[in-house]
C-alpha cells in the first residue's frame, strides 16, 4: 500500500528520463542559442522528467510564441506606419528578448521545483554543456530560418 503513494509534486520520469538535465541548462541556451531551441528543450525536459506542470510549461510557451510573433508584427506595423516617432526595429529586438525572458523564466522556476524532487528521489541528471556548445551553434540559425518562414508565409495576408 505504501508504494503505491507518491507526491502530488513528484515527478513521474518516462523511458528517456537519464536525458533530463538541469533546467538551468535550457534558460542558458535561451542566452546563447535564442528563445526557439530554449523552449524546445525546456518542453523536452518537462517531458523526460515527467514535471508534473509539464502542461504549464507546455501553455506558457505556447503563449510565449503567440505573443513573440505578435509583437513582431506589431512593431513592424508601428515602425512602418511610422505613429510612434524615432521608432526602429531596433527597439522590436530588444522588447522581443525581453519579452521571450518572462516564458523562460517562468519555465525555469517551475521546472526546478519538480528537478529538485526528481534529483532528490535518485533521476539520473545528464550534463547540459554539450547540448548547450549545441545550441549556441545551432540556435541562431535555426531563429533566423523560423522567424523568416514565418514572415513569409504570413507577409501575403497582411499587405
Amino acid at each position: 500500500m505504501a508504494a503505491g503513494y507518491q507526491i502530488i509534486d513528484e515527478p513521474r520520469p518516462g523511458n528517456l528520463s537519464r536525458l533530463t538535465v538541469d533546467p538551468l541548462w535550457p534558460l542558458l541556451s535561451f542566452m546563447f542559442g535564442g528563445v526557439f531551441i530554449s523552449w524546445a528543450w525546456s518542453v523536452f525536459n518537462s517531458a523526460v522528467m515527467g514535471s508534473p506542470t509539464r502542461n504549464r510549461e507546455i501553455m506558457a510557451v505556447a503563449f510565449g510564441l503567440l505573443g513573440y510573433f505578435a509583437l513582431l508584427f506589431g512593431m513592424d506595423f508601428l515602425v512602418r506606419s511610422e505613429l510612434v516617432a524615432g521608432l526602429s526595429h531596433s527597439y522590436t529586438r530588444i522588447l522581443l528578448i525581453g519579452f521571450a525572458l518572462v516564458p523562460s523564466y517562468y519555465i525555469y522556476l517551475k521546472q526546478s521545483a519538480a528537478f529538485e524532487l526528481y534529483e532528490y528521489f535518485g533521476g539520473a541528471v545528464f550534463n547540459g554543456i554539450p547540448l548547450l556548445v549545441v545550441a549556441y551553434l545551432v540556435g541562431g540559425k535555426l531563429q533566423q530560418y523560423l522567424v523568416a518562414a514565418v514572415w513569409n508565409g504570413v507577409q501575403p495576408w497582411i499587405r
